[in-house]
């Protein structure tokens, strides 16, 4: 069954989205910039970033195991998850939960699907109606540009890895920062911090980087658990 809502239903999803676990996993696809080559002369932010940009702005297919650990300040609670993500251009990913067992996050590069098993619903939405003013997002879809969009400082840079803070250049994005952990032999990225307006903290973490895998266009399809309702926002 297919249950429609009027475009204010739009606006709703967005702050409903906005203080669930969805948000966070679009915002860690920032996190997926996935195995930087190894560059001897990048010392300072900028060249940082830009290497990153060239290097996702080259990647086609990606996957991925990922852990997350979500924490609402604003509510005093932590949650925590983990699963596999899978990236294809333009657009199109899935977060496969493990844990919570079978929560997805989707996109078909035109329509964003979340499901909660203890929901029974999927929740549909114009990819960029839900998230018109997500920098992350836009990053994703190939339409931003962290040099464009963020100011850069890297906060350490050793044998040890290197960690970046990006923070938005635009205002009223509800981002406050963005911290990556890269390891310092191959520049991949390990670990993403974000925080929010609110003080609200998504960590994620990446193991088992397979780059340049061909994945199945069947992966991005969606698949409704039988007995689930499909609910629409603004579509």
């Amino acid at each position: 069954m297919r249950i429609h809502l009027d475009p204010d239903g739009g606006r709703l999803l967005r702050l409903w989205i906005t203080c669930r676990p969805a948000l966070a996993v679009v915002l860690g696809c920032v996190a997926v910039l996935t195995a930087l080559a190894p560059q001897a002369g990048a010392r300072n932010a900028t060249e940082v970033v830009r290497e990153v940009q060239r290097r996702y702005d080259s990647t086609r297919d990606y996957s991925a195991e990922f852990h997350q650990t979500t924490e609402y300040r604003t509510l005093n609670r932590s949650i925590s998850g983990r699963g596999s993500f899978y990236f294809s251009r333009p657009g199109k990913m899935l977060w496969r939960y493990e844990e919570p067992a079978g929560q997805f996050v989707l996109s078909d590069g035109r329509h964003l699907y979340f499901y909660q098993p203890a929901e029974r619903q999927v929740i549909k939405t114009a990819v960029r109606g839900a998230f018109r003013s997500d920098l992350p997002l836009s990053f994703l879809l190939g339409i931003g540009k962290l040099e464009r969009d963020f100011r850069a400082e890297l906060l350490e840079g050793s044998a040890d890895g290197h960690r970046l803070r990006l923070i938005p250049r635009r205002a009223n994005t509800g981002l406050r920062e963005i911290i990556l952990t890269a390891d310092a032999e191959r520049y991949d990225i390990r670990q993403v911090r974000i925080e929010d307006g609110g003080g609200n903290l998504w960590t994620f973490g990446f193991e088992n980087i397979r780059r340049g895998v061909v994945l199945d266009p069947s992966v991005f399809r969606l698949k409704v658990p039988q007995g689930v309702d499909i609910v629409e926002f603004g579509s």
